[in-house]
């Protein structure tokens, strides 16, 4: 322990007892910093200069910016319309929903939350825009749980409301059913709608000023949190407003305390939404401003960290349901232990966080850190402002640990003269999305001037970087700066798929590279039968198997007679198989059982190249939901048949 957390520590009582029974968060640590390696395969771009950098020279060339990748790929893009401003991003099945941070003109046609086919993710298109009173202006507080699309207007709204907007997605997704609207009764710069979608879970930036008075107390005006019942989404209710001064006494009478901090920034909950978890967005650079604070500034750098709330009460309605302290953690504490680069962790502010059950089946909370450096990416900045992304084991909640930390090596004190003296752009762990958020491995940080980073945390103490994605500049980049990535990136198992945004460049879909961490990679198709055409007649006898033999060999066969036109397909080398992301007729993208392979082989004899998509339904085509088969010659012939198949066709997850 330093001398800094020594001295917090013993000031930790309170009439004999020591704070740690108030469960004050104890940072013990036990981890280790990331692995800051992707190995470069087939057709990736990688980083020039250090891990998350963006150099110089990749600013300079003609164009400006043309991209890194490793790992992971660009399956599909939408500019939507070049308006910039990129907000936030929800996904169901083949529906991507894309908001706006900032517009400039709220009237625009083009203005709103974007509803995107992506049925072909390779070709994603816009159908519609909702324009409903917060969907106009939505931001981080995006979600769908519960088939249930919610969005809040971002920070503060028009005339002194706050809306929120809630959709049924059940039905056709591409034209959701708007419910309802209700002023939330404060402002939204971010939130969390729990899983069973009945709580929405609202955090102001900024608002009434934090401290008031000639005692500068808490000012009981000020919202640091509200509370919105969407038990009925056609009559939502306001439930509660809630306000630091609410801690206990002995909790704000902590060195190290919560007050402090100039404003909360993000939270989430537990599965069953009797946690709130929220970040503290305190620390000596804490961007909202909190005009003469009276506080000392030691105690404003500690207040950057975790507070954990009971919400048991709010979760089961209870009538004058209040909130109940569970414990808070500092960066401040001990964050020399768990990781040297951190200082005293006050040189961010906590920024994001998101409550996930590890496929280890212990509880954690993952954060990441938000500075001024990170948001302008210059080097001095980012050398600066120390950011970084947090595991946090709380097993035991009343003393959560960070067990592990991850940072690129643009964000190591070590290398900041070289990315000084070569004018390197760097990022920050800044948003985040989870691939299972109940049996969790990858995180994808959204690192701003970083791209998209994939860390695999297999091992809580030891991520690892397995994949990074940074686009290209769009037109609108000003010239020697970077465009970068914003919003959480939602995480679509059907398909394997990423989708996130990029400030200027609009929606992004991406996919990760190596079966390991893809699982669509290693699904295999098998089978056979007759295909029928549109009229339900025999029109062509296929035979089909291919699969991958460890992550890079790919093994099958692909057969195709056509009786009605005497055609006959062949291939017998693999060159793709994973996801359906092209045009594959009505073979689904979003499927759990939907397989794309393309190879090369023989029409009539002669070399050709095809694509074929299958899809597992059920046993044949008298099934009430029948197998179905695609497929089209890429090259070397004009062949292509849809339809649905009578015989067997298997696609298994290996």
């Amino acid at each position: 322990m330093n001398k800094a957390s020594a001295v917090i520590r013993n000031r930790l009582t309170l009439g004999g007892a020591t704070l740690a029974a108030l469960a004050f968060g104890s940072l013990l640590s036990s981890g280790a910093s990331a692995a800051t390696s992707c190995v470069p395969g087939p057709g990736d771009r990688p980083e020039q200069g250090l891990q998350g950098s963006v150099t110089l020279a990749e600013r300079s060339v003609p164009g400006g910016y043309q991209g890194t990748w490793c790992g992971a790929r660009l399956v599909g893009e939408n500019i939507l319309f070049d308006r910039g401003s990129y907000g936030s991003t929800a996904s169901i099945g083949k529906c991507v929903f894309a908001s706006m941070r900032n517009p400039s003109d709220l009237n625009a046609p083009t203005t709103g939350t974007a509803v995107i086919d992506n049925s072909v993710p390779s070709n994603p298109q816009i159908v519609g825009m909702l324009r409903t009173p917060a969907m106009i202006r939505a931001y981080s507080a995006l979600y769908i749980e519960n088939n249930l699309l919610l969005g809040a207007f971002k920070d503060f709204g028009p005339n002194g409301t706050n809306p929120v907007d809630i959709y049924d997605v059940s039905g056709d997704c591409l034209h959701p059913r708007f419910l309802s609207t209700i002023d939330s009764g404060g402002g939204n710069h971010d939130g969390w709608l729990t899983p069973d979608g009945k709580t929405y879970y609202g955090i102001p930036f900024g608002g009434v000023r934090l401290l008031s008075g000639a005692d500068n107390t808490i000012n009981p005006a000020r919202v640091d949190m509200h509370v919105t019942d969407f038990s009925d989404p056609q009559n939502p209710k306001r439930l509660m407003t809630w306000n630091r001064a609410q801690l206990p006494a002995e909790v704000q009478a902590l060195p190290t305390h919560p007050l402090a901090a100039t404003n909360f920034h993000d939270v989430s909950t537990n599965k069953a939404g009797t946690r709130v978890y929220m970040a503290l967005y305190g620390g000596n650079n804490s961007l909202g401003g909190n005009n003469n604070n009276p506080i000392p500034e030691q105690n404003q750098r500690c207040s950057n960290g975790l507070l954990i709330l009971d919400s048991t009460d709010v979760q089961n309605r209870v009538p004058n349901a209040q909130f109940k302290f569970v414990s808070f953690t500092s960066w401040c504490d001990a964050n020399q232990q768990i990781d040297p680069d951190f200082g005293d962790g006050s040189t961010a502010s906590a920024h994001a966080t998101e409550y996930i059950i590890h496929e280890n089946g212990k509880e954690y909370v993952v954060t990441t850190d938000e500075s001024g450096g990170g948001l302008e990416g210059n080097a001095a900045g980012v050398c600066a402002q120390r950011t970084y992304g947090r595991m946090i084991d709380i097993s035991d909640e009343r003393h959560p640990q960070v067990v592990g930390t991850f940072k690129t090596d643009v964000n190591k004190p070590e290398n900041c003269p070289a990315n000084l003296a070569a004018d390197t752009n760097g990022g920050m762990v800044h948003y985040l999305g989870i691939d299972d958020r109940f049996h969790a491995r990858l995180v994808f940080y959204a690192a701003a001037n970083s791209g998209v980073r994939v860390v695999d945390w297999a091992d809580p103490t030891h991520p690892k970087e397995i994949a990074y994605y940074h686009a290209a500049n769009d037109a609108k980049t000003a010239p020697g700066e970077t465009d970068f990535t914003r919003p959480d990136i939602k995480y679509e198992p059907t398909n394997c798929m990423m989708f996130t945004g990029w400030n200027q460049g609009g929606e992004k879909t991406l996919e990760l590279t190596n079966p390991e961490y893809n699982p669509c990679m290693r699904r295999a198709a098998s089978g056979g039968g007759t295909l029928l055409d549109a009229s339900g007649n025999a029109k062509a006898q296929v035979d089909l198997n291919a699969h991958r033999v460890g992550n890079d060999n790919l093994v099958g066969k692909f057969s195709l007679s056509d009786r009605q036109t005497h055609e006959e397909l062949r291939i017998d080398h693999l060159t793709m198989l994973g996801s359906v992301r092209d045009v594959c007729g009505g073979v689904p993208s979003a499927s759990f059982t939907s397989v794309q392979f393309e190879g090369d082989g023989t029409y009539n004899g002669a070399p050709a190249s095809f694509r074929v998509c299958v899809q597992q339904n059920a046993n044949g085509a008298q099934a009430a939901a029948p197998d179905r088969l695609y497929v089209s010659c890429t090259n070397g012939c004009a062949y292509a048949a849809d339809g649905v198949v009578r015989g067997s066709l298997k696609v298994n997850q290996q």
